[in-house]
């Protein structure tokens, strides 16, 4: 599991809160640490997380996303891309070899490729939808009190 403490800053809906959590020592590893939303000081980050316990703007409370989600979440992010990239590149490359299209094997390699990479983007875009927001998302466990 996977931990943070932080202060709600927002309420996005009834069950959606903005945290304002402190950079710990695992943003420091995170591919995605520029990407993630910066507070004034830049040793914050916003988090959206779920809330089942009602917490109101001001409540400190703990945040817990499991390692499970975490990891999977990852591999859907960057590992699908990259794999959907190679295939691409790959097909592409075996098409220019064995069919006369009269482009280089390798720029057809190279313009699949990019086009299943976009293309893997897009269905995650559009299969994440399916997936209700809740389960990726950190659970807010325990309202700490007021800051």
């Amino acid at each position: 599991m996977i931990e943070e403490v932080g202060t709600i800053v927002e309420l996005k809906s009834k069950a959606v809160a903005a945290v304002l959590c402190k950079k710990s020592t695992l943003c420091e590893n995170c591919a995605s640490a520029g990407l993630c939303h910066l507070g004034d000081d830049n040793r914050s980050m916003v988090v959206e997380a779920f809330n089942p316990l009602g917490a109101e703007v001001g409540d400190r409370v703990r945040l817990v996303t499991s390692t499970r989600s975490f990891l999977q979440s990852s591999f859907i992010l960057y590992i699908v891309p990259l794999i959907a990239l190679i295939l691409g590149a790959g097909a592409g490359e075996l098409i220019g070899l064995h069919v006369n299209v009269g482009i280089d094997p390798n720029l057809l390699a190279a313009l699949i490729g990019t086009v299943f990479l976009a293309g893997s983007f897009v269905i995650i875009r559009v299969g994440s939808r399916a997936i209700p927001r809740e389960t990726y998302m950190p659970r807010i466990t325990e309202i700490i009190g007021e800051e």
